[in-house]
């Protein structure tokens, strides 16, 4: 049995029991989504979650049977409820290696991410996001629901931000190089910097397009408040001291255009500073430019190691991290079911099925069997 649950810190409970019983060579479930690193939400929403751990844009899920869980699944609403993010989707393991509960497990995770696209549907989202290690064998339950994978998402790790620094110094920068022999400017050359603003957030979303390939801009679909939550950290200069991270962003300004941009979030506790980049692809010298600052205000922090996240396609960030002394620890396959199709003209249903039904108008005024709308049988078919 599925049944909704109002408390969301569960499945991080669950996970937090977790990583503690596999510190001692032990495991309590088996966590195909989990977000051990979560961004920070907005100062008021951060205390309050603290204080009454109940969140509106949070949707959690438990399976069980007998009143003994089975799994747990959780979604978040981005802003304007268009879209969720699959945060925490888990089976709970057992000691005995059987088959037979092996594909129970598989049969939690199947019906647990269905009645989250179900209740997606019944509350009007039109996309469902998920994040799964590359590789995994769950992987088939997200094809099984027409889950389309259009990214891959690699996270880099280096031990410290000094040995990037030099490891920048003594690597050479060919296509930097060629840039600066015809502009006459030095290939190490840094870019001038100023804080990130909210009134940047049509030059950040160009920024965007210019690096992003159009399959997966269509993908997505990010609306401008979407882009902001997910790609820019809630769009806030700001933070509440001891109750989330401080963070900073900085943008490389042309003028007419952003050339670059860069995010720093310093590590707490056990937590690692991360670090997220984003360059204009004719700059070419841009990428190294940004890590080489990124680094160096880290370089003024607490020893810690950097995690850099970045998309398999973002050719010049890769290398600018790979000169840089990064090394790839992890890959993500970034995976969304789109929940709305268009049916008919000017209508819009639920994608519970896999076709796709177009309304066609004919040629000037002839009209095909295809245009007559509502009086056609899947026009009134109850969806």
């Amino acid at each position: 049995m599925i049944r909704p649950v109002p408390s969301f810190v569960l499945p991080g409970m669950f996970y937090a029991l977790d990583r503690y019983m596999r510190s001692r060579h032990s495991d309590y479930a088996n966590f195909v989504i989990a977000q051990p690193l979560d961004e920070p939400r907005s100062s008021l929403a951060a205390l309050r979650d603290a204080l009454f751990p109940v969140a509106r844009n949070a949707h959690t899920w438990i399976c069980e049977e007998n009143w003994h869980p089975l799994g747990v699944a959780q979604a978040r609403a981005r802003p304007g409820n268009l879209a969720w993010d699959l945060t925490f989707l888990a089976a709970m393991t057992r000691r005995d290696d059987q088959p037979a509960f092996a594909a129970a497990q598989d049969e939690a995770l199947l019906e647990l991410v269905q009645y989250a696209l179900n209740a997606a549907i019944m509350r009007g989202v039109h996309r469902v996001f998920a994040r799964v290690e590359d590789e995994r064998p769950e992987l088939e339950i997200f094809g099984k629901l027409s889950f389309q994978r259009y990214a891959r998402e690699l996270t880099y790790w280096l031990p410290s931000a000094t040995d990037g620094l030099d490891a920048l110094a003594l690597a050479p920068d060919l296509d930097a190089e060629r840039a600066s022999s015809a502009n006459g400017t030095a290939a190490n050359a840094s870019v001038p910097l100023r804080p990130w603003h909210r009134h940047d957030d049509w030059g950040l979303l160009r920024l965007y397009d210019s690096c992003t390939p159009k399959r997966v801009q269509m993908a997505e679909g990010l609306t401008g408040d979407e882009f902001v939550q997910t790609r820019a950290g809630g769009g806030r200069t700001w933070y509440l001291p001891l109750v989330e991270p401080h963070c900073v962003a900085y943008v490389y300004d042309r003028g007419v255009r952003l050339g670059g941009w860069m995010r720093l979030r310093l590590g707490r506790g056990s937590q690692p500073h991360q670090l997220w980049l984003m360059a204009h692809p004719d700059e070419p010298g841009v990428p190294r430019a940004l890590l080489r600052s990124a680094l160096g205000m880290l370089a003024r922090e607490a020893p810690r190691p950097v995690l850099c996240l970045a998309r398999e396609y973002e050719g010049h960030i890769v290398d600018a991290l790979r000169a840089g002394g990064f090394e790839q620890c992890a890959a993500h396959a970034l995976l969304v079911r789109h929940l709305l199709m268009r049916a008919l003209w000017k209508r819009e249903v639920p994608a519970v099925e896999p076709r796709i039904l177009y309304g066609v108008k004919g040629i000037g005024t002839s009209s095909t069997r295809m245009s007559e709308g509502e009086k056609a049988h899947y026009a009134t078919h109850d969806h």
